[in-house]
């Protein structure tokens, strides 16, 4: 975890005389269809702001309330200009984002005035409507770029203000067509076919992308590398204080905790995560004797079927580089002996075009990486989530999804005057997905935190 030790962890303590709510509010602005921009934060009750790990573009929704028929200036597409800084975050950090409308919601009428609610998204997104990507990736196509989805991002939903391409890991080449498809969903299909090239060789390769957008712009990270802490600037530290103790930084507060269920395993039965199996199948070259005859009763030239390739909870838990270093729970006993519970089937992708061994810089082993994927992929996102928690705090806009915060949750028990810290919770997570909530008298920042695995019994006091 070489990235999160590099990352300042943010812990800090001693009483300080602030509100844990304290916030500036620099900009809340409308910008309407003739470039006027209009000063909307007396009439913004409140705004909810969301991104995630799982959502390719930021969503915002603004509740309204006018009394100048401020409405009928607007009729969607506008974009609306935010820029406020928390005391919790760090120097420099900030919620600045750019928003723009695409939903007006029913108007409530009351007296002289009326409220509504402006939903707003990335402006990327629009782009993400209107452009397609038709056009041939990978090895032997026109096409052969080191970072499939950084072109995407650049080329077609027009994003160079938010692309750091630090934010963007490499992967091994892969050739495919998308005809048409929108700009996300190209880079979707490629996430789940590709794998790193760090900590990535032979047969411990590791795979599994995801695809988001942040306050610091879009992200294309493997799973492996968000759990190491590549997505994370700086560590914030939440401690969870009982009722009657005086903490000891209300900023750093955790004022509300939500203990999911501890364990559900039919769900993880169903996504594989005990015992899983990938099988290829390889195709032969296609041919015009190959071509089938539909008044022919013969059978015609078919697949060879690979051996089943097996992954287990405990290899994929030796593959997979985790937040904290313990596995999070054992397997259990009658599901030891038991057969793979998901079973995926793959056409092996091997053509005369596709990159191989002995030219390693043009890409890799196709076939190997493609079955690398089908057995680790889905169980390795699966395993992300075995431990989830959703705390509030007072708001800070420097905690972006897919960084990683660090919990201090106190046990039940107590022995003499110390109360050990919750071995179960307490530690590293990943920040799934947050939610920004403000109000005209503060914001408060609601997480749903994931993680992987335990820390060593030495790890927490």
């Amino acid at each position: 975890m070489s990235e999160v030790a590099n990352a300042p962890v943010i812990e800090l303590k001693g009483q300080r005389s602030v509100d844990s709510r304290e916030m500036t509010v620099t900009k809340i602005e409308i910008v309407t269809k003739d470039d006027k921009k209009w000063n909307i934060e007396e009439m913004v009750m409140d705004f909810e702001y969301f991104e995630s790990i799982e959502a390719p573009f930021l969503r915002c929704d603004f509740t309204i309330l006018d009394a100048v028929d401020f409405n009928l200036k607007i009729q969607g597409g506008e974009k609306i200009n935010v820029n406020i800084t928390t005391g919790s975050a760090i120097k420099d950090e900030k919620l600045k984002i750019t928003m723009q409308v695409y939903k007006i919601g029913s108007i409530v009428k009351s007296e002289r005035g009326q409220m509504y609610v402006l939903y707003t998204v990335s402006p990327e997104m629009y782009n993400n409507e209107q452009f397609k990507v038709f056009k041939a990736f990978g090895p032997g196509s026109k096409n052969d770029k080191d970072n499939v989805p950084l072109h995407i991002c650049k080329e077609f939903l027009k994003a160079d203000k938010k692309i750091n391409e630090d934010n963007f890991e490499n992967h091994t080449k892969y050739t495919f067509i998308s005809p048409s498809w929108k700009p996300v969903d190209a880079i979707m299909f490629l996430s789940d076919k590709i794998t790193r090239l760090k900590n990535s060789r032979g047969s411990d390769k590791q795979s599994g992308y995801l695809f988001w957008e942040n306050v610091h712009g879009f992200n294309f990270r493997s799973i492996d590398s968000i759990a190491e802490g590549g997505a994370t600037k700086n560590v914030y530290t939440y401690s969870y204080t009982q009722k009657g103790t005086e903490p000891a930084n209300k900023q750093y507060t955790i004022e509300n905790i939500q203990y999911p269920d501890k364990a559900n395993h039919l769900k993880s039965m169903r996504m594989g995560i005990y015992k899983s199996a990938a099988i290829g199948i390889t195709l032969p070259a296609p041919k015009d004797a190959f071509a089938p005859n539909s008044n022919s009763t013969e059978n015609q030239p078919g697949g060879t079927l690979n051996k089943a390739q097996v992954m287990t909870y405990e290899k994929l838990f030796s593959k997979a580089t985790t937040v904290e270093k313990v596995p999070p729970f054992e397997t259990p006993e009658f599901l030891s002996e038991s057969e793979p519970t998901r079973i995926k089937y793959r056409v092996l992708p091997g053509m005369k075009n596709q990159a191989t061994r002995s030219a390693p810089k043009n890409g890799t082993d196709s076939d190997r990486d493609y079955m690398a994927v089908a057995e680790y992929a889905s169980a390795r996102y699966t395993l992300l989530k075995t431990i989830q928690l959703s705390i509030e705090v007072p708001g800070n806009v420097g905690l972006v999804a897919g960084s990683l915060i660090k919990l201090v949750i106190p046990g039940s028990r107590q022995k003499g005057a110390n109360v050990k810290q919750d071995r179960k919770f307490s530690g590293l997570y990943v920040i799934a997905g947050l939610k920004h909530i403000y109000k005209r008298d503060g914001m408060t920042t609601s997480l749903e935190l994931v993680r992987d695995s335990l820390p060593r019994s030495g790890d927490v006091q």
